[in-house]
């Protein structure tokens, strides 16, 4: 097989992870790993199951064990709010990684995802 993409021999070696998992509590999907073009159609399917089934109507996705997220994320985050909305459930995100954010706010999605407040950022602003 002739080299393409550097060092790899088909489009097929490019490096992607599929090493992302969800996992659930009472009113919380938390996503860990690396979010990204090879694990998004599976944490979508999965997170979407849960929010039209077992989620309560006010649950949250928190992204603190997640290692690496590229524009996958973003529309994954976006597919999941679409789920919530259609099914009168409410999504808040919590503890997304910098990468996540850095995409968010230059595209103008703050609006559309919003995130909520850690315990660390609630507790600076006790005093305002």
């Amino acid at each position: 097989a002739r080299k393409i993409f550097g060092k790899f021999r088909r489009v097929s070696d490019i490096a992607m992870s599929n090493t992302a998992s969800l996992s659930f509590t009472v009113d919380c999907m938390r996503v860990a790993g690396e979010v990204d073009f090879a694990s998004v159609v599976a944490l979508e399917r999965d997170g979407e199951a849960w929010l039209r089934g077992s989620a309560p109507v006010y649950c949250r996705v928190n992204f603190s064990a997640v290692s690496h997220c590229n524009s996958a994320g973003t529309a994954l985050l976006l597919s999941w709010r679409r789920t919530a909305a259609a099914v009168g459930k409410v999504l808040a995100i919590e503890q997304a990684p910098q990468s996540l954010e850095a995409l968010i706010h230059p595209r103008g999605l703050d609006d559309a995802l919003p995130a909520t407040p850690t315990t660390d950022s609630r507790a600076g602003r006790a005093g305002e």
